[in-house]
């Protein structure tokens, strides 16, 4: 069964993706490899999928401490991932290092994470008010 609170991740993840394949050629010109910042997107989608999942178990949990062992979780789980992705890349791109890419990357983590934190605090009046 589908997860409505997934939907705006969803449409964030499908929106980016149109954008980058209808701007391909103006990233181009601007020397950003739209590639790169095609797989980061995906990558943060699916990192961000795991992290939400996690959070949404958090909030349903019985007691505190579990609670803040899976938001803690998530929050660590794609902050490392992300910055091990980034790092990864740097380290095998060397001297073709697409700097454009990498800065439009961090802003896509900046994007899932407020979509993520608006999602979960949505569920958390919810659940406080139902």
């Amino acid at each position: 069964m589908f997860n409505k609170s997934v939907t705006p991740l969803v449409v964030a993840f499908l929106g980016i993706g149109i954008a980058l394949l209808i701007f391909r050629n103006f990233l181009q010109q601007h020397n950003i490899d739209w590639q790169v910042v095609s797989g980061s997107n995906l990558f943060i989608y699916l990192v961000t999928v795991v992290s939400m999942n996690m959070l949404t178990s958090g909030l349903n949990a019985a007691n505190t401490q579990l609670f803040l062992r899976k938001a803690y979780g998530g929050i660590m789980l794609k902050l490392f991932a992300c910055a091990g992705a980034a790092f990864i890349y740097i380290l095998v791109s060397g001297k073709g290092l697409n700097k454009g890419a990498l800065f439009i990357s961090m802003g896509l983590y900046l994007v899932y994470t407020f979509i993520e934190l608006s999602v979960i605090m949505k569920q958390s009046q919810q659940k406080k008010n139902g």
